[in-house]
């Protein structure tokens, strides 16, 4: 794409861009950064547009981050390294994120057991004894969610994350 001249009319419609975006959902400053630059807008006009989000209050990282991890914390399908992943996908740095997992935690009441246990039944892998190949599958289920390996263990024992389960 062709380079925005500078000036006024750049900062608006740069403006405007990033307020259509942020009417969807909330953005962090990277993202916006990432669309802004995509677009063609040089350095200054980016920085003068992230200044007057931050100044009117639509852009704040640390609000962002709790508020994401709220979100995907409560649906109750991810653990929270998984959490952590998408929020530093967002370009939040690790310290921001961690601290906004950890109140989203404290927010939501999140219990990784019991969450872990209802991605399980959903999948109909809770409840009754597994055989090997479910065991696996129920571990392997649980660690890309996210959920910690003693999670795992305590709900599926150790399971062999070989897909065709023990050697016989």
């Amino acid at each position: 794409m062709v380079d925005e001249p500078e000036g006024p009319e750049a900062v608006q419609r740069a403006t405007d861009a990033c307020l259509r975006l942020l009417k969807a959902r909330g953005r962090s400053r990277h993202e916006l950064t990432l669309a802004l630059e995509r677009k063609g807008y040089p350095e200054s006009v980016r920085d003068a547009v992230l200044a007057r989000l931050s100044e009117w209050g639509y852009l704040d990282d640390a609000k962002f981050a709790r508020e994401r991890a709220q979100a995907l914390l409560g649906r109750g399908k991810l653990g929270p390294r998984a959490v952590l992943q998408r929020l530093q996908a967002h370009g939040l740095e690790g310290t921001e994120a961690r601290r906004a997992l950890s109140e989203a935690k404290d927010a939501v009441g999140f219990d990784a057991l019991e969450a872990a246990r209802q991605v399980l039944e959903r999948r109909r892998l809770a409840g009754r004894p597994l055989d090997a190949k479910e065991q696996a599958r129920a571990g392997r289920l649980l660690l890309s969610r996210g959920f910690a390996p003693d999670i795992v263990t305590r709900l599926v024992g150790e399971p062999s994350l070989d897909p065709s389960g023990q050697d016989e």
